[in-house]
């Protein structure tokens, strides 16, 4: 399998188990903290919209795993500049997105779940591919 063919199968695959895992996460989640209600009302509670969010986000992070593309040019073939191409971009986004779902105010245990559920599924799958794509394809270079 090429690098290129790879990378894009790896952006692919961790958007979609990404997204999966933090969606069923996501509705544990907001289950679990379901207020008790004792009158419906009439009109919509928004929930729904965290689920939005997360997805979007989700699908921001594989628009930002692009960046990953890089490391087939060859003056980004060193482990170090690979590593950036890789990582930088969307760590970048994810402190970035830290600090937005905190908006400056005092950061509560909801908001900290809330980004390890939308971050941290992301997150592994594409360290796990990194960590394959060195194996495989730096392996052959060393040898």
């Amino acid at each position: 399998m090429s690098k290129k063919k790879f990378i894009l199968l790896s952006i692919l695959k961790t958007w979609f188990f990404s997204t999966v895992i933090s969606s069923i996460l996501l509705i544990v989640f907001m289950n679990l903290t379901k207020p008790e209600v004792t009158e419906y009302p009439r009109n919509c509670d928004m929930s729904g919209l965290a689920y939005g969010l997360v997805i979007i986000w989700i699908l921001f992070l594989g628009i930002a795993s692009f960046s990953s593309l890089l490391s087939l040019v060859r003056s980004f073939q060193s482990k170090i500049k690979t590593a950036l191409c890789w990582l930088l971009l969307p760590i970048i986004f994810i402190i970035y997105y830290f600090f937005m779902i905190t908006e400056g105010q005092k950061i509560s245990g909801e908001d900290i779940l809330f980004f390890l559920i939308a971050n941290f599924p992301w997150f592994v799958f594409w360290v796990f591919y990194y960590s394959k794509f060195n194996r495989l394809f730096f392996k052959q270079i060393d040898s």
